[in-house]
């Protein structure tokens, strides 16, 4: 490698020495200075004692060596306070002790900052937050837990909380002197955890004797307190008690790598068993203990903990009586850590500059990032920042400090560096042309780094050195170099071309120009010249004097240039290139001459000097340790004077280095080495030089050295979570290097590299350093170094991590039988060897050698040793706590086992339950016993399923084997069982025996009875069921009463289900709104009706009042106010409080109106008003309603008010013209604004002569004229004209004024006026065209001349009036009468409008619902008129239409009422005063909803044995909701349906019973709703009699094998219609005999006639024969609410009989069976199709419709539209409200006892009440045996009485005259067919038999 270093021709020597020394500099530039970095940081945190005082420590290095300073809070500068605080001067802060009154929070409660500052810049310290406490004395106390025997007692140490987090509890004692210290196993009897709770294990009777204090430190002041003493509690248990945590850590907070203990103590009896578990996200794992993780009973110890253990754990306690369990959670806090990437950035100027902050803080909590340069905070938060275009300014120390959430802080810093950067010039001198004398100044500016020098030069040499010429230089704060050349006195000789050069070691620029002095030509002194050959000489000729013509060369008297190599520039420059030593040296002249002939001549000597070459050289390969090696550095040219010397690695050698240089002549230099080593390894550099330039050489010499070690790496042991140190350093050429491995086996086996890594760290010297060593790094480690030389060395060394021996399991309790072998187990964990020792009683070693009985084994395991200690034929004397002891060479821990030898005795057996009642059960047993003795008690444990167990303790004299158990609960499950307890112990439990009480009434009321308003008539009451304990049986519904205000009775309404699934929920609509109600609630079961519940009250809400204000009256006050006052509307129908009251107003519009059209509407809460700012003596249309915070009520009818009149407004026009030489002829139009009746007008006339006023007077003239002449003229007379009008009430304003001057010539002018003419259609006009001059008259329609007769209804008259008829719409338009009688000419137009009837509206349907249709529309052409109305006429498919008035101001409207899933014709009609519009492009909209749909079979059906369970709830209703289901079922053996239902109301679930188990069944349903139907059938298998699901061998599909007269369900039947009709036979010859008594003989006929029916009623009922005692109901009171109804067999009743599911109305209600009975249909004209005809019935209640799509089970808490029965499943109501399912008559429902939802008017008639038809008993059932309620027809006869009586009632359905009939066959009435009403007017009932 060759350099060279030459220095231009045209320089001299000096120069270049000049510059040589400048770049030396130049290449020292600040390369030493290094910015502040923290040596010794202070800490996050100080705190001390005021009697200690505290100090934080600063040291910072860097270069220069920085200064320390300490900053305040809020950045100001700390210093030294007298006796409180100083600062140091190696930067500690010195925080002094002081007395407690000195305390000063600014001081010894702050933050401060440590500072280190230098001129690269300045950093600051992470935030110390300084706390100085003032010490205090404190008192500690001890709280003991108290626990049972066998489990662990807790005593907390309780420190008062102003020093609780300075004080530590350092040991617990036992008095009088055993100390327990705290650690994270515990010896397994006590236990001290690091957070200073005391444990007391496997407690024991003695361990309440001993006391216990706690010894506590305060960490600042050192100061130790000790508690009182305490003893432990044992708590005694009998029985079994589930455990119950008592005691768990919550939330614990350790730093890293530090031991965590987390407790969970319970107390129970047995003893509690504990497992551990970790939350991993959603699962929960067992707890596995490891080495570092211990489970010790309720403690669980972790050592060293990493922030993986942080988290969610879960430790439960079982035993024989349940389980409880906690969640705890451990938060593992790391140290805070933060670098910036890269530490030391050099960019050049104008670069970009990037810093990126990493924080490392692995439990991931919030941090805020905050950047600082050189101590001041910039305007950024991220993790990266950047600076753009890099200048000097930007340079120093950039800090990024990141600040946690929990307070702590830490800090990085990096320093920015200017990169080289070559000069720049950024000011330069100007040519300037002078005149001699003045001062001169030259200047430049120039930047880069390193900061540039600048030197000057004139003509290339340098500048003269006399006193004229003064160079300054300095630099700017901003590094920017500034040189100038002062010329104080300036001459001719100093003109010339000046340069300024700006050099660093980056480059070099140079700015030139000439400083031209007026003057002859001169030039200066030219000095020797030394010349390189071979480069190029450029001579530039130092000539002064301006202006210069012409410059040469001369040499040897010859004019330049005389070659090619040489050329001479136009500024006078000589180049010669390539210099020649030979050819180039001599004398060189220049002179130069101006335009006047004046010159000047000046000689120069020009040298040339031959630069030096040196002839390459090298080293030879494979040079190695010990070889000897040498080389010649040759120069083969060069000029004398010449040096030659050696360099190595660029500096000179030295004699230690051992290379021998000697000459070998003048141009050689050998460089000789006798002995190499590693050290001659580097760069050697042969130099030569002479004064034309220095030549250098470079050659590499490598010694290739294998690595041998520095530092050899050596086995080491180190104890647990301990940090170690692998050191492994070697040295070789090239450098080798370090890297290690670790054995994932054996020592022989792979190893895989080491990386850097959290805990792991490879420092730069190859030392392995471990953090917080555990088990894991414990292996073998292999260290290699290698260079390439050899094949490396390596070394494999082993880490052995030492553990003290622990227990992985827990101490457990050992429980062995009398004569039994006992084993006692430990397993410990450690390095080995272990020895183990078995201890009794902590003091006594058991050895076999001294106890026969006694083995004692050791077995080796991988982790450790397995110790058991054996005890043949185990004795009670054998009980008790046994210690194993394990120790090894780094410690000893030991472990408890508790030893319980017994012999309990046998079970007892055959338990049975010998009577149960609903309150006790009587229970017995046997029990074999060989030993009188060995049984002193039995314990009888009893609980409810699923429940802790309660027992009795039977201890008598002599033994009993019986008990009674009492206070029991009604109607629930208990399980029993018996233990036999003896000396040895207790037996193990009989086998249990299953019980269930007897069921009572409930005792209990429902629970959070609940009741808020839905609506201003609906109330929803919730609740939920009564305490399980209170129910004594299976709840199956509720009764729900309300009531108005407190007084009066509940009307009850029966709600089925037991709400357990929380749906327990009624809605009672129909009710009066704004009224509280009061509402109780009771439940029942099978047995009866519980206590009512404490009476909750609800108001409902507010609405709009239902009535209009009244006495609405109105009185005129002014011409333009009304006062208007109603009163208020009825108190009854106000529906909430009135807030005040709206009053509606508008003018009643006219052809005139000019104004808008709204109405306005102003609010007041008084009962009268004034409305102001009216139009005058205008009539007005006001409606007046109330509102409450609802809404608005209901408008008044209209009433209408005018105004009063006023004084007229100016008439509209005025004219005069002239009529002859002696008249003038005026006419005006009426005011616009009459403003009442005009009475006359009052035209004023003035005459003028000039401006000199001659005549004024004014004429009176009547209102019916509009026209008056003037007569008595004189002519040429200008005169004046004003009209105005008058009412009664005065004159009004004046027209204008007009002007006319009377002449002889009389033009053709209009008198009338034009202008808008309205007129209605077909009406007829007249308009008129008065004129004067005798005109020629025109009348013209858009340009067209009118002519009379040729349209049939147009006429004009000789008066030139033009009249049109039958005005169409054709007729509007412009018509204008033109005048012309030669001497003037006029005309006058007029606009008609005609009024037509408006144009049809648009009408569309916006959106539609299940019951109502929104509609908007846009109006069409008005017609001329406003519209005053619109009509909405709608029909539904196949109906009857219907209008609705709409106001003319209405845009949309909700038609509302309609019915679900119905399409609708609907068109609308506008009105104005002409007449309607054709009606709107009809519409058809349907209303949302559908037929029903169809549930799966796997939410609807769940079968048991005998019954099956429908979920009602779950079938769709698609909108429309279902009205009531038809329900059947056959077995499927069999072809003939039973009908359970024909009307079966919507409930949550219904049950078929009376199954057969293990049968195939199949039930169909019909689902209606007023959209149409749906049908479905189900097959399902009963269960087998034990509720399992049949096999297929025992499934029987419906085949029966009994007889049917063995049936009870067909034979009891059979027997009971026998009875019957001998008992009617006996009756009816009773009759017979006993004729002479009629009314006794017609009463016991209708006695026995209605047993009969009612006994042939219930002998369809479906269930089991009558038991002995039991008789039929005698009314419906005594019939089983939940009872279901089918038929017998056909030969029981008449074939054609049809079964139905009746509904009845008294004749109070809404009778309407008289009527026929509607037709039926398939699906749509169901019997309640159309139900909506009852909406006038009061009192509606229904289950409040939830979701209906929840089909997972009974219970499911979207209960749709569940309904209720009323006691009999035939007595439901039905429904007559939309959208509702359940019908409540609240209004008039009956107060008696029975609970059923009918209407008061109940009462029937008596059993011997005449009937409506007298006829022979034994002709009433002849007239039905084709006859079906849904198929009777009626006569014109029937139809007429029916009209006749009950003309107001509306028709009922088939249904309800059903359920009427059936109400009364069971209340015991004879009639049994359709009736005519009698002739007596009296009310009527009809009876339909069965």
């Amino acid at each position: 490698m060759r350099e060279k270093k030459t220095i231009g021709g045209n320089m001299l020597v000096l120069i270049v020495a000049v510059f040589g020394a400048l770049t030396d500099v130049v290449e020292g530039f600040d390369s030493h200075l290094r910015g502040p970095a923290f040596v010794m940081e202070p800490p996050t945190r100080l705190e001390f004692s005021n009697s200690s005082g505290g100090w934080l420590d600063c040291s910072a290095s860097g270069s220069p060596q920085p200064s320390i300073d300490w900053l305040s809070v809020d950045g100001t500068s700390v210093g030294d306070v007298s006796g409180i605080r100083r600062v140091l001067r190696n930067g500690t802060l010195v925080l002094l002790p002081f007395a407690a009154a000195a305390y000063r929070q600014d001081i010894h409660s702050t933050v401060y900052r440590c500072v280190a500052t230098n001129s690269i810049g300045r950093i600051i310290s992470r935030d110390v937050q300084v706390r100085a406490v003032v010490t205090q004395a404190f008192k500690v106390d001890v709280e003991v837990q108290a626990a049972a025997r066998g489990c662990t007692a807790v005593l907390k140490c309780v420190v008062p909380a102003f020093v609780k987090d300075l004080v530590r509890i350092i040991a617990w004692v036992q008095e009088p002197s055993f100390y327990i210290y705290p650690s994270l196993q515990g010896d397994g009897k006590f236990h001290q955890l690091p957070s200073g709770e005391l444990l007391i294990h496997n407690l024991e009777f003695s361990d309440q004797f001993p006391s216990y204090r706690c010894r506590t430190m305060h960490r600042l002041s050192r100061q130790v307190v000790i508690s009182s003493s305490a003893n432990v509690r044992i708590i005694e248990h009998r029985g079994i008690v589930a455990p119950v945590i008592i005691e768990n850590s919550g939330i614990v907070t350790v730093a890293q790598d530090e031991g965590a203990a987390l407790i969970c103590i319970s107390q129970g009896c047995p003893t509690p068993e504990y497992s551990w578990f970790t939350h991993n996200g959603l699962e929960q794992n067992l707890l596995v203990p490891g080495p570092r993780t211990r489970q010790l009973g309720p403690v669980l110890a972790i050592e060293a903990v990493t922030v993986e253990d942080g988290g969610l754990y879960k430790c439960t306690a079982s035993n024989a009586g349940g389980e409880a369990s906690a969640e705890l959670r451990l938060v593992v806090s790391t140290s805070l850590h933060v670098e910036i990437s890269p530490p030391v950035l050099s960019v050049d100027m104008g670069g970009s500059a990037e810093f990126k902050c990493s924080v490392s803080a692995q439990n991931g909590g919030p941090y805020l990032v905050t950047w600082y340069k050189d101590g001041r905070q910039l305007p950024t938060t991220g993790r990266e920042y950047v600076v753009g275009h890099v200048g000097r300014e930007d340079r120093g120390m950039y800090q990024c400090i990141v600040r946690r959430a929990e307070g702590d802080t830490a800090q990085a810093a990096a320093e920015l560096q200017l990169g080289d950067a070559p000069p720049t010039l950024i000011y330069s001198f100007i040519e300037q042309t002078l005149q001699p004398g003045p001062a001169v100044s030259l200047k430049c500016s120039a930047t880069g780094n390193p900061t540039p020098q600048i030197s000057w030069s004139l003509d290339g040499f340098p500048l003269p050195s006399h006193g004229r010429f003064v160079i300054g230089q300095y630099v700017t704060v901003h590094g920017d170099v500034i040189s100038h050349v002062n010329i104080s006195h300036v001459m001719v000789e100093d003109g010339g071309e000046y340069t300024c050069n700006a050099e660093n070691r980056a480059g070099r620029t140079s700015h030139a120009a000439r400083l031209n002095i007026y003057g002859l030509p001169y030039i200066r002194l030219i000095p020797k010249v030394t010349a390189v050959a071979g480069e190029t000489l450029q001579l530039k000729c130092p000539v002064a004097g301006y202006p210069i013509e012409e410059i040469h060369w001369e040499r040897g008297g010859r004019e330049l240039p005389n070659d090619l190599r040489q050329k001479v520039l136009p500024d006078g420059t000589l180049q010669i290139n390539p210099v020649q030593k030979k050819a180039d040296t001599g004398v060189y002249t220049c002179w130069a001459r101006n335009k006047q002939g004046q010159s000047a001549r000046r000689s120069g000597e020009v040298t040339v000097i031959v630069p030096p070459i040196i002839e390459p050289f090298s080293f030879q390969d494979g040079l190695s340790e010990g070889m000897r090696t040498r080389t010649v550095c040759g120069v083969s040219a060069g000029d004398q004077p010449l040096v030659v010397s050696w360099l190595k690695d660029g500096h000179p050698l030295t004699a230690a280095l051992g290379a021998n240089v000697s000459a070998l002549d003048p141009y050689s230099s050998l460089l000789s080495i006798s002995s190499l080593d590693s050290r001659h390894s580097g760069d050697f550099t042969c130099v030569a030089s002479n004064p034309a330039a220095e030549v250098r050489y470079t050659a590499k010499l490598q010694v290739k050295v294998p690595p041998r070690w520095l530092v050899e790496p050596m086995d080491v042991s180190v104890e647990r979570n301990r940090h170690v140190a692998l050191h492994c350093q070697a040295q070789g050429v090239p450098t080798p290097l370090v890297t290690w491995k670790k054995a994932t086996g054996s020592k022989s086996g792979d190893y895989e590299e080491v990386r850097d890594q959290m805990y792991t760290k490879i420092l730069e010297n190859g030392t392995l350093l471990l953090q917080h060593v555990k088990e894991d790094r414990e292996g073998f480690y292999l260290c290699q170094a290698d260079n390439g030389i050899g094949t490396g060395i390596g070394k494999v060394i082993q880490l052995r991590v030492n553990s003290s021996p622990y227990f992985s399991a827990q101490a457990r309790m050992i429980s062995v039988k009398k004569g039994d072998t006992a084993s006692l187990h430990c397993e410990v964990s450690g390095d080995k060897p272990i020895s183990v020792i078995w201890l009794r009683g902590s003091k006594t070693e058991l050895n076999p050698s001294t106890n026969y009985r006694l083995r004692v084994k050791q077995d080796s395991t991988p982790e450790g040793v397995a110790a058991e200690l054996q005890i043949d034929l185990a004795e009670a004397a054998d009980s008790g706590t046994y210690i194993c002891q394990a120790s090894n060479l780094y410690g000893r821990d030991q472990q408890r086992v508790q030893l319980l030898v017994q012999e309990p005795p046998l079970a007892p057996q055959l338990l049975e339950a010998s009577m149960i009642s609903s309150r006790s059960v009587n229970m017995k047993w046997q029990h074999r016993s060989g030993d009188s003795n060995e049984v002193f008690k039995f314990i009888v444990e009893y609980r409810e399923i699923d429940r802790p167990w309660h027992q009795i303790e039977l201890a008598d004299t002599p033994l009993q084997f019986t008990a009674l158990i009492e206070d029991l609960k009604p109607a629930t499950r208990y399980a029993f069982r018996v233990i036999a307890e003896g000396p040895a112990g207790k037996s193990a439990p009989s086998v249990e025996l299953l019980v269930r009480t007897e069921p009572q009434r409930p005792a209990g009321t429902p629970l959070n009875l609940a009741v808020r308003s839905v609506s201003s008539t609906e109330l929803l009451v919730t609740w939920t069921p009564p305490l399980p304990e209170l129910r004594h049986g299976d709840i199956q519904g509720y009764n729900v009463g309300f009531r108005i205000g407190n007084s009066g009775s509940y009307n009850f309404t029966s709600i089925t289900g037991d709400g357990e699934d929380g749906s327990g929920e009624l809605l009672f609509g129909g009710l009066a709104k704004y009224t509280r109600y009061t509402i109780v609630a009771q439940a029942f079961n099978e047995i009866g009706a519980g206590p009512l519940s404490e009476p909750a009250t609800a108001q409902t809400m507010e609405d709009v009042p239902s009535y209009p204000p009244e006495d609405v009256r109105c009185a005129s006050l002014t011409s333009q106010s009304l006062q208007v006052s109603w009163q208020p509307p009825p108190t009854e129908q106000c529906n909430g409080l009135v807030q005040g009251y709206k009053l509606t107003y508008e003018p009643v519009l006219d052809d005139s109106w000019r104004g808008n059209d709204e109405m306005e509407t102003r609010k007041t809460t008084a009962l009268t008003t004034v409305i102001t700012g009216l139009r005058k003596f205008t009539n007005y249309s006001l409606q007046v309603l109330a509102f409450t915070k609802v809404g608005d009520g209901v408008l008044t009818s209209t009433t209408f008010c005018q105004t009063e009149e006023d004084v007229p407004g100016p008439p509209a026009d005025i004219k005069a013209v002239v009529s002859s030489p002696q008249s003038l002829l005026v006419s005006w139009l009426p005011p616009l604004d009459a403003n009442g009746a005009i009475t006359k007008f009052t035209l004023y006339k003035r005459s003028m002569e000039g401006r000199q006023e001659i005549d004024h007077t004014k004429q009176t003239i009547s209102s019916q004229h509009t026209s008056y002449e003037v007569k008595g003229i004189q002519p040429h007379v200008e005169y004046q004209f004003w009209v105005t009008a008058s009412t009664r009430i005065g004159e009004g304003q004046s027209s204008k004024v007009v002007t006319q001057v009377a002449s002889n010539r009389v033009p053709a002018r209009i008198i009338s006026f034009g202008g808008i003419v309205v007129k209605p259609w077909r009406g007829s006009v007249a308009l008129s065209c008065i004129s004067v001059g005798a005109p020629k008259r025109e009348w013209l329609r858009s340009d067209q001349i009118l002519k009379g007769g040729a349209n049939h209804n147009i006429q004009l008259l000789d008066t030139g009036e033009l009249i049109l008829s039958n005005l169409q719409l054709s007729d509007s338009g412009n018509y204008t009468c033109q005048v012309d009688n030669g001497q003037g000419s006029d005309k006058a137009t007029y606009n008609l409008v005609v009024q037509v009837p408006p144009s049809a509206p648009m009408l569309f349907v916006t959106s539609a619902t299940s019951s109502s249709v929104l509609l908007h529309w846009k109006p069409g052409i008005d017609g001329g008129a406003s519209i005053n109305g619109y009509t909405l006429n709608y029909r539904k498919e196949h109906g009857n239409l219907d209008e609705v008035r709409l106001s003319r101001h209405a845009m949309t409207f909700e038609l509302r009422g309609l019915l679900c899933g119905t399409t609708y014709h609907l068109y609308l009609v506008a009105h104005n005063k002409i007449g309607s519009s054709p009606a709107s492009h009809p519409l058809q909209a349907r209303t949302q909803g559908h037929p029903p749909g169809v549930p799966s079979s796997q939410s609807f059906i769940s079968p048991n044995s005998t019954s099956v369970i429908l979920r009602l709830h779950v079938w769709p209703d698609n909108g429309c909701p279902i009205l009531y289901f038809i329900l059947q079922y056959r077995k499927a053996s069999e072809s003939q349906w039973t009908l359970v239902s024909n009307a079966l109301k919507p409930q949550r679930r219904t049950a078929i019973t009376g199954l057969t188990p293990a049968t195939q069944y199949i039930v169909k349903l019909e689902a209606h709703n007023i959209a149409g139907f749906s049908t479905e059938e189900f097959a399902f298998m009963t269960l087998t009699k034990e509720g399992e699901i049949p096999p297929p061998d025992l499934m029987q599909q419906g085949h029966d094998a009994i007889a049917f007269y063995a049936d009870a369900k067909v034979f009891v039947p059979l027997i009971i219609v026998v009875v019957l009709i001998i008992l009617s036979a006996a009756t009816t010859v009773a009759c017979l005999r006993h004729r002479q008594n009629e009314a006794a003989k017609e009463q016991l006929d209708n006695q026995h006639n209605a047993e009969a029916q009612r006994e042939r009623y219930y002998a369809t009922i479906h269930k089991v024969a009558l038991q002995a005692g039991e008789k039929i109901p005698e009314t419906s009171e005594d019939i089983s609410p939940y009872a279901t109804f089918q038929l017998t067999e056909p030969s029981t009743l008449p074939q054609n009989t049809m079964l139905h599911s009746f509904m009845y109305h008294e004749h109070a209600m809404t009778e309407g069976c008289a009527s026929p009975p509607p037709a039926s249909s398939v699906q749509r004209n169901s019997p309640y199709y159309n139900i909506q005809k009852y909406q006038s019935s009061k009192g509606h209640g229904r289950r409040r419709a939830n979701r209906k799509t929840d089909v997972d089970s009974d219970e499911s808490e979207s209960d749709p539209d569940q309904l209720t029965s009323s006691r009999t499943e035939s007595s439901n109501h039905l429904d007559l409200k939309h959208k509702h399912n359940f019908i409540y008559h609240g209004a008039q429902s009956s107060t008696s006892s029975d609970i059923s939802p009918m209407s008061e008017q109940k009462s029937l008639p008596r059993r011997g009440r005449a009937r409506w038809l007298q006829q022979r008993a034994g002709s009433q059932r002849h007239m039905l045996p084709v006859l079906s309620v849904a198929e009777t027809a009626f006569g014109p006869e029937q139809q007429q009485q029916q009209q006749q009586h009950t003309p107001d009632r509306p028709e009922l359905s088939e249904a309800e005259c059903d359920i009427d009939t059936l109400k009364k066959l069971k209340l015991g009435l004879r009639s049994s067919l359709w009736s005519r009403p009698s002739s007596s007017g009296q009310a009527t009932d009809y009876s339909i038999a069965v």
